[in-house]
């Protein structure tokens, strides 16, 4: 039973971890500023800043976040008063903005088609064999 709760908590962290990296690596190809890449909630275990971003581990190790510059409200009233940023996220086309949203997504989409790829290459694809099996 904990091995099982175990494995189901190391299964949707790594889902979690390749679908905040999916928003990451796209907002940093679009050049959105990312402020912090962080692993978990805080508070911060560990972080360090490489760039303009700091990479955190924190204390709940269950979920994790992006926080891209120019996302939340308050910095989105001042970006429309007059101080345009060109690596804020609301300054960016409404296409970019909606890519990286929709990039996590297509990331966990990819990890999928990655994981059914090595389980079938070592299993194979599952056939009909014709004999029913009820354990």
């Amino acid at each position: 039973m904990l091995l099982t709760i175990i494995t189901f908590f190391i299964v949707l962290s790594v889902l979690i971890l390749v679908h905040e990296l999916g928003h990451f690596l796209l907002a940093k190809r679009a050049g959105i500023k990312v402020e912090e890449f962080g692993f978990g909630y805080p508070p911060i275990i560990f972080g360090k800043k490489i760039g303009q971003t700091v990479y955190s581990l924190n204390w709940l190790l269950f979920g994790g976040f992006v926080k891209l510059f120019g996302e939340e409200l308050a910095e989105q009233r001042g970006l429309k008063r007059g101080k345009t940023l060109k690596d804020a996220f609301w300054s960016k086309s409404k296409r970019v903005r909606v890519s990286v949203l929709i990039a996590g997504v297509l990331a966990n989409f990819v990890l999928a088609i990655v994981v059914f790829s090595i389980v079938y290459s070592f299993s194979g694809i599952p056939t009909k064999t014709g004999k029913i099996r009820v354990a």
